[in-house]
């Protein structure tokens, strides 16, 4: 293991026994990160963010700030899957505030299922704890994290597994992962349940892909949630979660049209104000150049 998986796998699960607010306040400072991820991430996440934002290079305080934020969010999100075990319906409102719920109850009213849109941005299972803790049974789609994915080291395939299991013990649904048969989310969302899938993955082996305007050039996503509403009848709904501090997250469920097309293409203009409003929170400035393109 390098430095980072030893953060991991010691001092984080020692720290999640702190008051939960000293805990992911002090997750930032041992960060996740050995040096010499930390150098990657930052060369990386700086040219996104240089691409995306002409000039910003001759801001060295702004963007200085932007990749610490990234780096910081980063940090909490791993405490997250230490603090979770934690969480529970008397505490959860101290640490987590969600805004929208009638958004998601109104979706189901149409007595199809519903595609909650989530993407990679800030603490983003967080919101989910916060509507499993509220009686919302979910299940979602994922990327592979067994041995079939090769970029995943032995210790990050543990790491990630023990985040599934233990957000899908607040989720009360089921795990599917990419590459896996998808006969379940349709025939799910016909039931009238609840599918998690994230718009902003990305694989190389995906067939079909849409473009958007996004942040002043071309964002290209996976067309599935589209395919998958226009054959289900499934509303989509968009969730995000903001960080205002280390120990609080504001959470809110957003409308999106109920047309497949139109709702995803709103899902993806939501995102682009989430990533105005806080560019260190989104996660995908390192793998800009396999979504993204200048007009």
């Amino acid at each position: 293991m390098n430095l980072g998986e030893w953060r991991l796998a010691l001092a984080y699960p020692a720290l999640a026994r702190l008051p939960l607010s000293l805990a992911w306040r002090s997750a930032a400072r041992i960060g996740r990160w050995s040096g010499h991820e930390r150098r990657n991430a930052l060369i990386a996440v700086s040219a996104g963010l240089e691409k995306a934002f002409p000039g910003i290079g001759a801001d060295a305080g702004r963007l200085r700030v932007w990749t610490r934020d990234y780096l910081d969010m980063f940090s909490r999100e791993a405490m997250d899957v230490f603090c979770m075990p934690r969480l529970n319906r008397e505490n959860v409102g101290e640490y987590i505030h969600l805004r929208g719920i009638h958004h998601l109850e109104e979706a189901r009213r149409h007595g199809r299922g519903v595609i909650l849109v989530l993407n990679h941005y800030s603490r983003v299972i967080m919101i989910l704890v916060r509507l499993g803790l509220m009686g919302v049974r979910m299940s979602m789609l994922t990327m592979r994290i067994d041995e079939k994915n090769p970029d995943l080291s032995p210790f990050m395939r543990a790491f990630l597994r023990t985040k599934v299991e233990r957000l899908l013990g607040f989720m009360g649904g089921r795990c599917l992962t990419l590459g896996e048969n998808l006969r379940p989310i349709y025939e799910g969302l016909r039931r009238g349940e609840i599918w998690i899938i994230l718009s902003d993955a990305y694989m190389p082996q995906f067939g079909s892909w849409r473009e958007f305007p996004f942040l002043g050039g071309i964002l290209q996503l996976p067309g599935g949630i589209e395919r998958i509403a226009a054959r289900t009848g499934a509303h989509l709904v968009y969730g995000v979660t903001h960080e205002s501090g280390p120990d609080r997250l504001d959470c809110e469920l957003r409308p999106l049209p109920p047309d497949p097309a139109e709702g995803l293409a709103a899902a993806v203009r939501e995102l682009e104000k989430d990533v105005l409003a806080s560019p260190g929170q989104w996660w995908q400035w390192n793998i800009l150049d396999f979504i993204w393109r200048p007009a």
